[in-house]
């Protein structure tokens, strides 16, 4: 991340160089330093132009989450809404982070909806959708999305590893097996690939 730094210019026009560095700093796992690059990239977002503020407070919520700062991701994706109630990604978030922790569950389901109306063919949307249905108990309709979200995207880890639990659910273990191979070949980060592989060995319930 040092290489980052030299591009800094200490005016204004680094509100993009600090989105990147934190955007770069949460995929390294580094969440303390993921949040306070985007808390940066905020205080030199433009009056002017309403749409930094937004995506700063987005990638905020993300570097939160990956601090593991569950309240504060929750906290920051609200404030969006509250300003911009239909902006999409803020809601696909919001609803997809409910559900990861199995909070207001209908809530997130209304949020993720909305999200899909207003981009029907975005993949991680639709993997939001379906997952929120499969924690609901709606199999049927989870099947149909994570489908969906995996044909469109068939490189993403995470769909690939929510089809599996939801093939284990449907009782298809085959395919739960190949799509959490998929998964596996496809994750980039440790933790992920620890527990698809437990999944893998059955050491999961």
């Amino acid at each position: 991340m040092g290489l980052l730094r030299p591009r800094l210019k200490g005016t204004a026009v680094d509100f993009e160089e600090y989105l990147f560095m934190s955007s770069m700093f949460i995929s390294a796992g580094r969440g303390a330093e993921a949040v306070e690059a985007a808390r940066k990239a905020l205080a030199l977002a433009s009056a002017e132009e309403p749409g930094q503020g937004t995506n700063a407070l987005i990638m905020l919520s993300s570097a939160q989450e990956r601090a593991g700062d569950t309240k504060g991701a929750e906290a920051t994706l609200r404030q969006v809404l509250a300003k911009d109630a239909d902006n999409p990604t803020a809601l696909n978030n919001l609803g997809y982070f409910l559900t990861e922790h199995n909070e207001k569950l209908q809530e997130a389901l209304g949020m993720i909806e909305r999200a899909v109306r207003a981009e029907p063919q975005n993949p991680s949307f639709l993997d939001s959708l379906g997952w929120v249905y499969f924690k609901l108990g709606k199999l049927k309709e989870a099947e149909r999305y994570l489908s969906d979200a995996a044909r469109r995207n068939p490189t993403s880890a995470t769909i690939q590893e929510h089809l599996g639990d939801l093939f284990k659910k449907l009782g298809q273990q085959e395919k739960a097996q190949a799509s959490w191979r998929r998964a596996l070949s496809l994750a980039a980060e440790a933790a992920d690939t620890a527990r698809i592989k437990a999944k893998l060995n059955g050491e999961t319930k």
